[in-house]
């Protein structure tokens, strides 16, 4: 079963500050979310957006989240923020839209401090950037 949003998020931050995970219900969300059509098909698609998580810090293996026929979710826990240092969680729903494009919906979270970092916001800017880079 897939952890939610919060959870990881949560874990996340106990990984650097025990007291993270408990002051983690109290912090606000920062979300950057977009839709994006790739002029690609279903599987280049979702190679590329393989790719693009995969660099991103912390990245490594994105886990599977969904799969369908035509649909498939993958999320990734980055870092965000100063120094990547704050936990962002990535979720990218690739949806098959027809032979040669896919949609794509990437949504970004991360926790808000004291300190306004717009993590999920940025991270979501920066993948979309990614995205639009040459392959």
């Amino acid at each position: 079963m897939t952890q939610s949003e919060d959870k990881l998020l949560a874990e996340a931050l106990g990984r650097i500050n025990p007291g993270g995970k408990l002051a983690s219900p109290f912090l606000k969300n920062d979300i950057g979310e977009f839709d994006r059509e790739l002029p690609l098909d279903f599987e280049h698609a979702l190679e590329r957006v393989r790719a693009v998580l995969t660099e991103l810090p912390r990245g490594a293996n994105p886990e599977l989240v969904e799969a369908g026929t035509g649909r498939v979710t993958l999320r990734v826990l980055t870092g965000g923020g100063a120094l990547k240092m704050n936990p962002v969680v990535v979720t990218v729903e690739v949806t098959r839209s027809g032979e040669r494009t896919t949609t794509l919906h990437v949504r970004a979270i991360a926790k808000e401090g004291l300190i306004k970092q717009r993590a999920g916001q940025k991270t979501a800017e920066r993948i979309a950037a990614l995205l639009n880079e040459p392959a």
